[in-house]
């Protein structure tokens, strides 16, 4: 008797619950259905009852209207304590929205740990999504120390339970042999697993696969299908390939009209390399008429979205102009300067020393020979490694150098530097020829005495010699005049020949930074000479 008793007890209570259940289930429904209707208020009327309760679907939903503003005021504060309520009773859907406040720092203090414990928690009841981001915190070691054994297992799971990027990330860890042993047919089993999806990114990898022959067959055929799919799902990058391929002539020919079309389905969707090939197509006239200004159009589109070559070809335009178009581009340095600038920061090879160039030159900048040694010794080629070797080697002569010429110091000018000065001075060119290695000057209006001034340079344009004439009419103590004034500087000569008062004579400095200082007189004229040679071109 009193066992019967017991049993019905039991079954009585097992009904109550039950119905209890029941009512608890009748009753969110019914505030899903108001939500459904868009009557939030009376959702969030039902269903904050339920949440007190202890209901975690309830209280998960509960937060997210206050998440959302929904039926109530935002308020993200109360949206998180609904959540942590129905993640504490292993409510999976709260526990994976709440790793995703605290990956992003909603809310709450950003917090990838506590981000992944979460993420943990629904990923072990289940959840797919939870499962493949607990294998991208381990993969990449965000909030944890990087396992890769750990990310794989997650990657696993959520790949079984056809999560598509989980599959993709798969495909790519076999096909790489990065974290994985290299295994091409496992990469085409989880590619083509995702691609039945249609997933374009699978779409493509798994056309590469065949067009490569990876884990299975070669198949051209096989793999523009699949490259097509792919582009016709939106995938630009698909689009850019099929591009490429009808461009380099590997399906039947070369077929600019078909590359054409379909780097311009890429370029509209932003791919900036499909973008790119279209400026170059334009430049070339090569399946559409040759236009500068449609290359320009296409090469500024890509460098809008950064992508360095058409910065740097946008510069090449702008510096050289353009002679061979219906429309040409007149030489804007200004822009080339610019877009070297933007291209150089984008670390494009190229860029870095013509950048520097217009660093080394003050072309539409102030001189900057530091910043352009700096560039140049990011480049690699021949001749920016050759103008980094003067630069370093001027910066080096500079520090010891000390006799002047127009203020510029002789041991390491150049042709352009003294140009420059003897111009600032206004001294009037008598010759000046870059075919020659020789400018001469009409100095009389400056220096008493003398009447020109030649300066020698090197096949470089590196400075060689500077020989200033003194006129002498028969006047024996011209020499002496000048060799006086010269010791006012100098100090006495370290070397002497003739004699001063009669015949060709000469007198000789080493000065401190090796330039070779001489005055030496003609005969029987008296012509005086003061020369400054660089010792290793002295004679």
């Amino acid at each position: 008797m009193k066992q019967r008793f017991c049993n019905l007890f039991l079954l009585f209570t097992i009904i109550i619950l039950f119905s209890g259940e029941l009512i608890a289930q009748a009753k969110f429904s019914e505030g899903y259905e108001a939500a459904h209707s868009g009557n939030y208020k009376k959702a969030v009327k039902i269903w904050i009852p339920l949440a007190e309760k202890g209901d975690a679907s309830a209280q998960y939903t509960v937060g997210w209207m206050y998440e959302s503003g929904q039926g109530v005021k935002k308020d993200l504060k109360k949206a998180i304590h609904w959540y942590l309520k129905s993640a504490q009773q292993e409510y999976k859907a709260a526990q994976y929205v709440l790793a995703t406040l605290y990956e992003k720092g909603t809310g709450v203090e950003q917090d990838s740990s506590k981000a992944l414990s979460y993420y943990l928690l629904a990923a072990e009841q289940g959840d797919p999504t939870s499962q493949y981001q607990v294998g991208n915190y381990y993969q990449y070691g965000i909030g944890t120390k990087k396992n890769n054994k750990q990310s794989i297992v997650w990657y696993q799971k959520a790949a079984e339970q056809g999560h598509v990027n989980a599959q993709i990330d798969l495909g790519y860890l076999y096909q790489s042999g990065e974290t994985l042993e290299r295994d091409y047919k496992k990469a085409l089993d989880w590619y083509q697993s995702a691609a039945h999806q249609d997933n374009p990114v699978a779409q493509y990898q798994l056309a590469y696969m065949h067009e490569n022959g990876l884990g299975t067959q070669q198949d051209y055929a096989k793999a523009i299908q699949l490259y097509k799919q792919s582009a016709n799902n939106n995938y630009s990058q698909a689009a850019y390939k099929l591009g490429q391929i009808y461009e380099a002539g590997n399906v039947d020919g070369v077929d600019y009209k078909k590359a054409i079309a379909w780097y311009r389905l890429a370029a509209l969707k932003g791919n900036t390399d499909a973008q790119f090939q279209l400026g170059q197509l334009s430049e070339m006239g090569k399946g559409t008429p040759k236009s500068i200004q449609r290359a320009i159009d296409w090469y500024t589109q890509a460098s809008r979205r950064d992508h360095a070559e058409a910065y740097y070809r946008l510069a090449t335009i702008y510096e050289n102009g353009t002679t061979q178009y219906t429309r040409n581009i007149h030489p804007n340095l200004q822009k080339a300067f610019k877009n070297y600038q933007y291209a150089s920061s984008l670390n494009y090879p190229l860029a870095h020393a013509k950048l520097a160039y217009f660093y080394e030159n003050g072309i539409f900048t102030k001189v900057d020979k530091e910043a352009a040694i700096l560039l140049y010794q990011k480049s690699s080629q021949k001749w920016a490694k050759t103008r980094l070797f003067k630069l370093v080697t001027h910066a080096r002569c500079l520090k010891t150098a000390t006799t002047l010429l127009f203020s510029e110091k002789l041991s390491c000018a150049n042709r352009t530097l003294l140009r420059e000065k003897i111009k600032l001075q206004k001294i009037k060119v008598i010759s000046e020829d870059d075919k020659s290695l020789t400018d001469t000057y009409f100095t009389a209006a400056m220096t008493k005495g003398s009447s020109e001034l030649t300066i020698r340079y090197t096949e470089d344009n590196e400075f060689s010699q500077a020989t200033y004439t003194f006129v002498g009419r028969n006047n024996p103590s011209l020499i002496i005049t000048v060799k006086n004034k010269l010791i006012e500087t100098y100090g006495q000569p370290s070397y002497s020949q003739g004699n001063e008062l009669q015949g060709e004579a000469s007198f000789q400095w080493r000065l401190k930074d090796n330039i070779i200082l001489r005055v030496f007189r003609l005969w029987p004229d008296t012509t005086t000479f003061v020369e400054y040679s660089q010792a290793e071109f002295f004679q």
